[in-house]
Parts: structure tokens; C-alpha cells; sequence
């Protein structure tokens, strides 16, 4: 049973937030038009992240996607296939096989300075695309996710910091996304460009 439509038109099931009412309203709550209206704002969060993605590297060229100035530990082309990464890692959490193209694993990864050579990344046009199709992947999956598929356990590595399934997936689609395309926009400052 679908309850209404979320960003770009996907069917929210009508338990996709779980009800945890020990996590959230002590004393016990039940499921219901609340937990599918969230649902609908955060997948619009998420496909607001992805239009500002393409806005803010939209008038850069191949070589700047990579360039690092100083002061920058990050720059657009790393940025880009990080998001894309994590996104299909969260896809795996949500029960779908991994997509992301393993060759461009490695230039995505936390840690270490990324390249300065833009031959080591895809174009700017094939990690967008490959950014736009994660997201899709990602907003059906949340948009048809029950509560019990929410509520299971994160990875053991990452259980500290996002209990579930559900901690992890909303934190990746909102603060995560948010938090790497801001350091897009302060790369922009630090390059001299105009904000986009």
C-alpha cells in the first residue's frame, strides 16, 4: 500500500519510517500519515541534493572538477563519485546490488589526498550520471522500505554512530550529501569562481 508521492513522483509505502516508539515517543506509537509525510520531505531533501550537485560543478570544466587549491583537501571529482559510492553503498543496505562501477572505487574513497590529475576520474558528465542514477536507486528503495527492513542493525562497523539501517540511510540522504556539497561550494570560494 502506497501513501501519496515523494520526490520525483515515488510511491511512499505507508510504514517506510519506522515506528520505534521506544527511540522516539516513549510510551509506544503507532505507524501512520505522520511517518509517510517524512518520508516524502526526506526524498525531496535528497533530489534537492542532486540538483544542487549538478549546479554547483555545472560551469566547471574537466580539469577544474579536479583541481585542489590551497587550503582545499577535496575537489569536485572526488566529491562527485564519493556521493555516487555511498549511495550505492546504501542501496546495498536496502537489499539491491552494488552498480557503482568498481574501476572508480578507489578515487572515491575517505582518506588521503585525492588526485590533481583529472585523467584519474571519470567526466564530470559520467559521474553526475552516475550520481543521478544512485539517487534513483536509493529514492525507490526508501519510498517501498518497510519499518522492519528500517530497524535492522547497521553494519557492525558503522553501529556506533548509526544504529540501524534506517539512523544510517537518513543521515547518507540529508546531513552526509549536505556536509560534501557545502565543502563543494567553499572549493568554489577558494578557486575564485562566482557562487553558483
Amino acid at each position: 500500500m502506497t501513501g501519496g508521492a515523494g520526490a520525483a513522483g515515488y510511491p511512499v509505502r505507508a510504514s517506510a519510517l519506522y515506528c520505534a516508539g521506544d527511540h522516539f515517543a516513549p510510551g509506544g506509537y503507532r505507524c501512520g500519515r505522520w511517518e509517510r509525510i517524512v518520508i516524502q520531505h526526506l526524498l525531496f531533501v535528497y533530489g534537492m541534493n542532486l540538483t544542487r550537485a549538478g549546479q554547483l560543478v555545472a560551469d566547471l570544466s574537466e580539469d577544474q572538477m579536479a583541481e585542489r587549491p590551497p587550503g582545499m583537501v577535496i575537489h569536485p571529482a572526488w566529491s562527485l563519485g564519493h556521493l555516487g559510492a555511498t549511495s550505492d553503498g546504501l542501496a546495498g543496505m536496502l537489499g539491491l546490488p552494488s552498480t557503482f562501477p568498481d574501476e572508480w572505487r578507489d578515487g572515491a574513497r575517505m582518506g588521503g589526498l585525492p588526485s590533481t590529475d583529472a585523467a584519474d576520474f571519470p567526466a564530470k558528465e559520467q559521474l553526475l550520471e552516475q550520481l543521478r542514477e544512485q539517487h534513483e536507486r536509493v529514492a525507490a528503495a526508501m519510498a517501498e522500505a518497510d519499518a522492519e527492513q528500517l530497524r535492522q542493525p547497521a553494519p557492525e562497523r558503522m553501529r556506533a554512530r548509526f544504529p540501524t539501517v534506517g539512523d544510517f540511510a537518513v543521515a547518507m540522504m540529508t546531513t552526509h550529501e549536505a556536509n560534501h556539497l557545502g565543502q563543494v561550494a567553499a572549493w568554489r570560494r577558494a578557486m575564485g569562481l562566482e557562487p553558483a
